[in-house]
Order: C-alpha cells, then sequence, then structure tokens
C-alpha cells in the first residue's frame, strides 16, 4: 500500500472515530434530556410544613385546625377525599349514631335543616365548608408512599393519581388514618364469588331479588331494612340468638316487628358454612341442620379491620392481635418522636367501638399541646348517655 493510500485510510477511521464520539455525546445528552424531562414529570418541587397530618377524616381536619390556630404551619394529605370512610362505606342517607352537636369540631357549628341526628350527606357537606372557612390546606388523593428521618426533620413522600411525587419537610406527622381500611371475612369458600359484596350501596340494586345479609350489628341491620323497602326481599343470618344489644334504638323495633311477621327473614343463630353460585349452606347452632338457602345475592356486613401497614412504615410499633399502636394517651405521641396518632387509628381493629368521632375531640388538643410545649389537657368527662 502506498503512502498516499495509507494516509487516506488514517484519515477515514479518524472521521469514523470522529462521529462515534458525536453519536455518543448526543446520545449521552438526549438521554440526560429525558432523564430531567422524566424526573420533571415524576417528582413535584419539594415543599415545607411544621405539621403534615395524614387523613382528612374529621378527626385529622379538627387537628389540622387546632395546630393552625396555634400558629403552626399545617398541610393535610388523603389517599382519597374529605371524610372517606363515610363517603365510601355510609349508604346514602345513613344517620349518624351521634347528635350534631357531639360531632361538630373546631368550634363550628353543624346545622341540621330536618332538626335530626345528621345523614353521612350531611356530615361530608359540614366537613367541605369546615376547610373552606377555616381555610385549611388539604390535598386529596395523595397517598404516603415513603417516609424517613427523626423528630423535627422528617422527609415524607406522597404520591398522587398521576404518578407525581411530592415530597414534604416537616417538624411533625400526624396519623388520623382511621381504623376500617378493610372488611372482616368469613373464612368460608364461596365469598369472593361475584354475588358477594360487604358494602350495601344503594339499595335499588336488590329490587326483586332475595338477599341473604349476614351479621347482627347496625350496619346488618339497616341493610336489610333498607333492602326490604327497595322491594328486595332480606334474610337475616346472625350467628346470635337475637340481634345485637347495641344495634340503634330506632331501628331495633322496627327490623324485629317485620321479622315477627316474616317480612324480613329471621335466620338468627346460623352460621354461613360455605357460598356457591347456588345458594348458602347454613348451619343451625341450635340444631346441628345445615339449610341450603336459595338466594340471588349474599351482603356480608360483618364489620371492618384497620389496615396498620401506614403505622408500621412510619416505625410506629403496633399490636400483632389488635393492630393497636403504641403511643402516649397524654399526647397521643407514639413510641416513634415526632410521630403522633388520632381518631381511630388509636384503637386498631375494634370488636366494640370505644373510639370514635364523639371520642376523639380531645385528641387534636392534647398533640397541639405536646407540639407547643403546653400543658396537656384534661380528660374531659364522658357524656351520661354515650350514644356512637
Amino acid at each position: 500500500m502506498g503512502k498516499d493510500t495509507t494516509i487516506m485510510a488514517n484519515k477515514a477511521n479518524g472521521r469514523r472515530l470522529f462521529e462515534r464520539m458525536v453519536i455518543r455525546q448526543i446520545q449521552r445528552t438526549t438521554w440526560l434530556i429525558d432523564a430531567r424531562r422524566l424526573h420533571a414529570l415524576v417528582y413535584a418541587p419539594s415543599m415545607k410544613t411544621d405539621v403534615l397530618v395524614v387523613g382528612a377524616g374529621p378527626v385529622g381536619l379538627e387537628v389540622a385546625a387546632t395546630a393552625s390556630a396555634k400558629g403552626l404551619d399545617v398541610q393535610v394529605v388523603d389517599a382519597g377525599v374529605i371524610g372517606q370512610t363515610i363517603m365510601s362505606q355510609f349508604p346514602t342517607a345513613t344517620r349518624f349514631f351521634s347528635s350534631p352537636e357531639r360531632l361538630e369540631i373546631a368550634g363550628i357549628a353543624m346545622p341540621c335543616s330536618a332538626e335530626e341526628k345528621p345523614t353521612g350527606e350531611d356530615y361530608l357537606g359540614y366537613l367541605r365548608s369546615v376547610v373552606q372557612t377555616l381555610h385549611l390546606p388539604v390535598r386529596t388523593f395523595e397517598r404516603v408512599v415513603d417516609c424517613r428521618g427523626q423528630a423535627g426533620s422528617f422527609e415524607v413522600d406522597t404520591q398522587n393519581q398521576v404518578g407525581l411525587i411530592r415530597t414534604w419537610r416537616t417538624k411533625h406527622v400526624v396519623l388520623a388514618t382511621g381504623g376500617t381500611q378493610h372488611s372482616r371475612t368469613l373464612g368460608v369458600q364461596g365469598e369472593d364469588l361475584g354475588h358477594v359484596s360487604r358494602l350495601l350501596g344503594n339499595p335499588h340494586r336488590f329490587f326483586g331479588r332475595n338477599v341473604l345479609v349476614v351479621g347482627g350489628r347496625n350496619s346488618a341491620i339497616e341493610s336489610a331494612l333498607r333492602i326490604f323497602r327497595a322491594g328486595g326481599k332480606a334474610w337475616l343470618s346472625y350467628r346470635g340468638e337475637a340481634i345485637h344489644e347495641r344495634v340503634k334504638y330506632w331501628l331495633r323495633p322496627e327490623v324485629e316487628a317485620l321479622m315477627e311477621e316474616g317480612k324480613i327473614v329471621n335466620r338468627l343463630s346460623t352460621l354461613v358454612q360455605r357460598i356457591t353460585p347456588e345458594c348458602v349452606d347454613l348451619l343451625h347452632t341450635s340444631t346441628g341442620k345445615v339449610e341450603s338457602l336459595v338466594v340471588d345475592d349474599v351482603l356480608l356486613q360483618l364489620g371492618f379491620e384497620q389496615d396498620s401497614s401506614i403505622l408500621k412504615r412510619f416505625g410506629v410499633d403496633v399490636d400483632s392481635d389488635t393492630q393497636q399502636p403504641t403511643f402516649n394517651r397524654d399526647t397521643m405521641e407514639s413510641n416513634v418522636p415526632g410521630v403522633y396518632v388520632a381518631g381511630t387509628a388509636t384503637a386498631g381493629t375494634q370488636k366494640r367501638f370505644k373510639v370514635y368521632i364523639e371520642t376523639s375531640h380531645v385528641h387534636a388538643s392534647r398533640i397541639v399541646a405536646a407540639m407547643t410545649g403546653n400543658d396537656v389537657p384534661q380528660t374531659p368527662q364522658p357524656r351520661l348517655l354515650p350514644e356512637s
């Protein structure tokens, strides 16, 4: 090969090497630009606040209102809507057991047009009014996905419905996440079939249908009544010999009369053994006989269990049986300094409800007193006639 040919070959190789370097640099730059764009799409600017309240139910909002009144900067986040439990679990027009004055928060009166105990819809409207009146900052559909740090310097990551992640830098965290996230199960064959449900929803869907309602407390009794009124035939299965003693006093006489008349079919003292597409096998505990009941739908009204995963995410110790978190009852502070619990989240899975809105108002003042270094408020005396 001649000298000129060798020089030309070296130049060609040099150009190809240079072109490869340029292409690689362009690829790296493009990747970097795309990565930055992706980061901008996934991560929002971080935010600072004194108190991050997780849970926009009535107690979470009351904590936020009390803290804000003491001059603390507050932010509320919730994986769902304001009053998510009420909206998702209360059938339409269901009335509270508690009177309006016992459900009021932050000193704001709750008028009821019917001068009766409020419905779920009444209370959701009231909560919206509280947020608007007090200008409480609430981000709905924003769930906690990660947390780190320590008292005075927490970082909490939240993610919204479109995947945007936001980091909250906060001194204090309050977990007011409720205690009724999961429906209890029977543990029998067939309870996951398509005609089995756990929430009443709109009773109109049961018109002209045979429905087995399983349970003997308020939800089951009210469901059976409303199915009957919507033109369905309700069968009531409960393990006890009578419906539960704490059924709302305005429901008990009516359902007992309808069972006496056979308009709601009495299947007390029975246990569900199996659910099939065609029927439900009921064990009569007094005789030991099994009855195969042909129904169109099965409504399991067995109560709820707490999901303690978010408590554990923050490092809060939780009882393995009850799911109740560890906390100081004077300050509501958990075993993790700077992390507080409030409302029904403090009680774990309740077999008999002792912690509810009416009994949780004091949690807000205890928490804020602990945050601000003030004296712990005295525990109020229970009402002579507990309603809930």
